[in-house]
């Protein structure tokens, strides 16, 4: 390194050591992303609400453990008594997540919401981006 240092001019250094920290920096942006879901599966449409054209959506709130499991989910908001509740959750608690990291460690979330649709006529849709607080 002082070889290549003592060849450059002052400018190429100043060059030289603005890569040098660009690269540095990047490397520990790179330790830190946030939470991503990996799998899981869509909620099952109860078939006798499909059948008689129900519609709904069903907010539900969980944490993710710092090896992306989830954890604690219950139903923050129905709707329709209760009608897509055991679809929501079950769908909920089959997804995997990539943990958020910080500075390169796994790290839980709590307290995440998601928001799951059933609309007749379409697969139930849902948010599975886990949308915090």
């Amino acid at each position: 390194m002082t070889a290549v240092m003592k060849v450059l001019s002052k400018r190429g250094k100043q060059h030289l050591l603005l890569v040098m920290a660009v690269l540095f920096f990047a490397g520990c942006a790179v330790n830190d992303r946030p939470i991503q879901l990996s799998s899981g599966a869509a909620p099952i449409y109860p078939a006798q609400a499909q059948a008689q054209g129900v519609e709904g959506e069903v907010t539900v709130q969980y944490d993710v453990t710092d090896q992306g499991l989830v954890i604690n989910a219950f139903v923050k908001e129905g709707s329709l008594g209760q009608v897509f509740d055991a679809a929501a959750l079950q769908a909920v608690t089959s997804w995997k997540f990539s943990p958020a990291r910080r500075d390169g460690v796994p790290i839980a979330q709590n307290a995440l919401v998601s928001k799951l649709r059933f609309k007749v006529g379409t697969r139930a849709a849902d948010e599975p981006r886990a949308t915090s607080r």
